[in-house]
């Protein structure tokens, strides 16, 4: 039986495919996730290949054996304007079913995507987008559009303390209103990260957060939304809270839902590098640098505060969504049929 797949992209329009399989795989090339075989590749004993791919810009590849099948596809999306732009298909939910691939995604923002990378999106046929940042964000970056994008769903969570060292509009002011302690006098300058486990409690404590969540919900209930990208400026701290409840609604393990959240630092570990070097520049006091990097940092306590701040409240996680964010048995059967296989 075929299990364990993955498909990374090396580059050149190559592609790795790796599986755990006993018996002969045959894999065929798919234009998009529900539509018909385009092409047999090959038959192997094998369980890696490589192979090069030049017929689509976002390929699906058809895995099959006597005894199973299963669609597999690239998790990250190779854009050249973003570095976290990925799909969350493939995971096991709820039943033993996966999620559909190439009808949720989660980003950084789209402000620098090429021509290539609209091309990519339009052939994806991402129509809905929604986004976490405040006007003062997306104004500075205004997102591209593509001929597939229909709708942009402005969804603003409380988010100041995810914001702390942003508030400036440059390097030398971030790092001088820290020095100065001109940004909260009452925040501890340390690696601790506690300013982000706060601010992953105020996602689910904050009643303006239950209002902008539960809308995301209700975006994501009508069938016509999809497929949608939800983003905010790097992809983790605001669009990972969206996308662990959503992924725990559709059946997937907690193990998973962290390991998922956890891809956002090894894809923004050279940005977050070349960050702190410019931090560097401007100070060597190093517990503002060791502040600014837990605020840049991707780490599972983070993610891990929201779900405990939901026992905290509610008793346990279910109890949150139904009492908190009001989410029905019946929405989140609707949730599953649309995006589960």
């Amino acid at each position: 039986m075929i299990a364990n797949v993955n498909v990374k992209y090396l580059g050149r329009d190559e592609y790795k495919l790796k599986w755990s399989n006993a018996k002969e795989t045959s894999i065929y090339l798919l234009p998009q996730p529900d539509k018909v075989v385009s092409e047999f590749l090959l038959t192997t004993s094998e369980n890696s290949i490589e192979i090069k791919v030049t017929k689509y810009a976002r390929p699906y590849f058809l895995l099959k054996d006597e005894d199973n099948e299963i669609i597999w596809a690239t998790r990250v999306v190779p854009l050249e304007g973003t570095n976290n732009f990925r799909d969350l298909g493939g995971y096991l939910g709820a039943d033993g079913k996966r999620i559909r691939w190439g009808k949720l995604f989660r980003s950084d923002h789209l402000h620098r995507l090429t021509e290539n990378d609209k091309r990519v999106l339009d052939l994806i046929g991402l129509k809905t987008v929604v986004d976490y940042r405040s006007p003062a964000e997306y104004l500075a970056q205004p997102n591209q559009n593509w001929q597939a994008l229909q709708q942009t769903f402005h969804l603003v969570p409380d988010a100041q303390r995810a914001v702390l060292a942003a508030k400036a509009g440059s390097t030398h002011e971030k790092v001088r209103q820290l020095v100065q302690r001109e940004v909260d006098q009452n925040v501890r300058l340390d690696n601790s990260g506690k300013t982000m486990i706060n601010q992953s409690k105020d996602f689910v404590r904050l009643d303006e957060n239950k209002r902008i969540y539960r809308k995301l919900l209700d975006v994501l209930l009508e069938q016509e939304n999809v497929p949608l990208d939800q983003h905010c400026r790097g992809g983790k701290d605001r669009t990972g809270y969206g996308v662990a409840i959503i992924l725990y609604l559709l059946g997937v393990d907690m193990d998973t839902i962290i390991s998922d959240y956890m891809l956002t630092k090894t894809l923004r570990k050279k940005r977050n590098q070349h960050r702190m070097a410019q931090y560097a520049h401007e100070t060597d006091d190093q517990n503002v640098l060791a502040y600014l990097y837990s605020m840049l940092d991707t780490r599972s306590e983070y993610l891990e505060a929201s779900f405990a701040e939901m026992i905290n409240l509610s008793g346990s996680i279910d109890a949150y969504f139904k009492n908190e964010l009001k989410v029905t048995p019946e929405e989140v059967v609707a949730l599953r049929k649309i995006y589960l296989e």
